[in-house]
């Protein structure tokens, strides 16, 4: 059985995600407004490391696997900047990516609600959101018309973990993760 490892992400880990990104459409996508193509390193990591957002990769050994961000938005967790590297693609990590860093956000509060944004035509990872759980809602603020908003209750984030065919834990001080069986096989 694979195991995955989820831990703060390193300059390294972040600059070798910013050459996933092959054009503007694709980093303005993942990231947002305010990255720019072709990547410039320092402005990368100036636009990822915003205050009081904590960065994480997924590991296979020493192999980044997938990326994704937690903060405290709209009174939530919320996920960002969510990525399985196109390498990893096909092997249910989304399905990982996502139960890590829930599991991560409830060991600092298990009382807030988890939210996240997902453009409306990434009908693969709008699938694999309700597939966990998360719930369109309407958007805080001004709408934008080309993006959902995402919500999964915490109460159902920890149902979520306990039902999980993933097993988490710790050692080491970093969080482990484990695939049981291949429910969540085309997530990716």
């Amino acid at each position: 059985m694979t195991t995955y490892q989820l831990s703060p992400a390193s300059l390294d880990d972040c600059l070798e995600i910013s050459r996933c990104f092959q054009d503007k459409v694709s980093i303005t996508e993942w990231g947002g407004e305010g990255f720019v193509f072709p990547v410039q390193q320092q402005q990368f990591l100036l636009q990822l490391h915003r205050p009081q957002t904590r960065c994480f990769v997924l590991k296979n050994e020493s192999v980044a696997v997938g990326f994704g961000q937690i903060c405290q938005r709209f009174g939530k967790h919320h996920l960002a900047r969510l990525l399985v590297l196109p390498a990893a693609r096909g092997q249910k990590l989304s399905y990982g990516l996502i139960l890590s860093l829930i599991f991560e956000a409830l060991q600092l509060n298990l009382k807030l609600d988890f939210s996240l944004f997902v453009f409306r035509h990434n009908t693969i990872a709008i699938h694999c959101y309700q597939q966990l759980g998360f719930q369109i809602s309407k958007q805080p603020g001004p709408e934008h018309p080309g993006l959902y908003f995402m919500q999964l209750s915490y109460a159902k984030a920890i149902r979520l973990l306990e039902n999980a065919n993933w097993q988490f834990y710790y050692h080491a001080e970093l969080m482990h993760c484990q695939h049981k069986d291949n429910t969540y096989a085309n997530l990716d």
